[in-house]
């Protein structure tokens, strides 16, 4: 038993975890190809041709903000990495996940004490609880509009949940405010969901740090929150924003909105919510540390907010809960590492077991799913091959069908079979170099 507690308390076994998780999400990556806009963004918005250059992303993307939507920064990093092989991006996604992880882990661990056993529950919570996964963490556009947006708001958030937590300043030289300062306008124009739900958050800690006696209202950090609205007012005023993302605001939908914004909370994160609350009460029963209870509140009411955001959307995607997934995620852990007690070990236990049967279940199933949809990808374009050999322009493939939200695939359209004069089918055609390309 000893050596288990020092295992778990150990520094280079959550590092070492964090390795294996690297190199596991690299695997992932490496299973999936492009897929739906990958092709639509391997070309450039300006004139169409294949990117080659900065200088052709940067033209891209003044386009884009006129012709798609605001999410310049995003979309950005995702036209670059078509400028490298796929398995630089891969490598990247990879240590992005692992950091992302890596932060939630380390905003649950308030006391510094390593914890690794939380670092694997909150890791295989966030398998388990996020809808399609595949669009989140291993699709390449997706991954950098929601899996990175995530990121950025971690790090965003950092300063001031340390001055809310401890009371003091996390970044206290010069240069450092201004670098966080410069990072905070690319995080308000980044997506509209995460980075919202950061500025909110942010300015809601320093609120409410005076009723925490964690010092008064005038701080530096307001700054940085100033600049971040600048940048999401930015995001918000590109031409192709407004008419791309909201819809008509009558009562009745906004009503409509609000039910669908229920429902999608209830189907997806009802168990997560169940475990903060049970959680929250356990911790007024202990007398975890106000600041402890108060910041889990904060996070959680910001997962909740972030999802009732999507009322004023057209369309409600699965992928857009990834913020209140990771929100209610770090709630949760949060809390856990305060009920630390051995009087709780038997509850810790309990769920943790719990949460290891229904991770490993859909691990199996989602990387077989992973797998199996690269082998028909893989299959595919040997057929491609084929038909290019034989000097046919005009193909007609199999759509890949997953069967699991872990592949890339899931939800998104392969390739469409009315017509080829669409995406992806058009662009796709343009990247395998033949006339049209058209599913069934």
């Amino acid at each position: 038993m000893d050596k288990l507690l020092r295992l778990n308390r150990s520094r280079t076994a959550v590092w070492a975890f964090g390795g294996l998780l690297f190199l596991f999400l690299f695997l992932l990556n490496c299973l999936t190809p492009y897929v739906a806009d990958d092709y639509v963004y391997m070309f450039s918005f300006a004139d169409k041709t294949r990117l080659d250059s900065l200088g052709a992303v940067l033209q891209s993307m003044y386009v884009h903000c006129f012709c798609m939507n605001g999410r310049v920064v995003s979309h950005f990093f995702g036209q670059l990495f078509m400028l490298f092989p796929k398995p630089v991006f891969g490598a990247v996604n990879a240590f992005v996940y692992t950091t992302l992880m890596y932060l939630l882990y380390r905003l649950c661990v308030m006391d510094g004490k390593e914890n690794l056993l939380l670092f694997l529950a909150l890791c295989a919570a966030f398998w388990y609880f996020l809808p399609a996964f595949g669009q989140v963490c291993l699709w390449q556009i997706g991954s950098v509009n929601y899996l990175w947006a995530l990121l950025w708001g971690l790090i965003y958030l950092s300063p001031f949940v340390f001055r809310f937590y401890y009371g003091r300043e996390l970044l206290t030289k010069a240069w450092q405010k201004i670098l966080f300062c410069l990072f905070s306008l690319p995080f308000g124009m980044y997506t509209e969901i995460t980075s919202f739900i950061g500025l909110l958050l942010a300015a809601s800690l320093l609120l409410l740090c005076p009723l925490m006696k964690k010092g008064g209202l005038r701080c530096w950090l307001w700054l940085p929150v100033v600049i971040g609205l600048a940048g999401f007012g930015i995001m918000l005023m590109m031409p192709a924003e407004l008419s791309a993302k909201t819809g008509a605001m009558t009562l009745g939908t906004l009503l409509d909105n609000f039910l669908r914004s229920t429902v999608m909370l209830r189907d997806h994160c009802l168990p997560l919510l169940l475990a903060w609350a049970v959680a929250f009460v356990l911790g007024l029963y202990a007398k975890l540390p106000p600041e402890r209870l108060a910041l889990s509140l904060a996070l959680a009411a910001g997962a909740v907010a972030a999802n009732y955001m999507l009322i004023v959307a057209q369309y409600y995607e699965e992928r857009c809960m990834c913020t209140t997934v990771l929100l209610l995620t770090a709630a949760v852990g949060l809390l856990a590492d305060g009920l630390s007690g051995a009087r709780f070990r038997v509850p810790r236990a309990c769920a943790g077991a719990v949460l290891a049967v229904v991770f490993l279940f859909s691990l199996v199933s989602g990387c077989g799913d992973i797998l199996r949809t690269w082998l028909d990808f893989r299959y595919r374009e040997t057929v491609i091959a084929e038909y290019k050999a034989a000097g046919e322009t005009e193909l007609v493939l199999d759509r890949i069908w997953p069967s699991t939200e872990y592949s890339a695939f899931y939800g998104l359209r392969d390739l469409a079979d009315d017509t080829p004069d669409t995406w992806p089918n058009s662009s796709m055609a343009k990247y395998y170099g033949v006339d049209s390309i058209l599913g069934r």
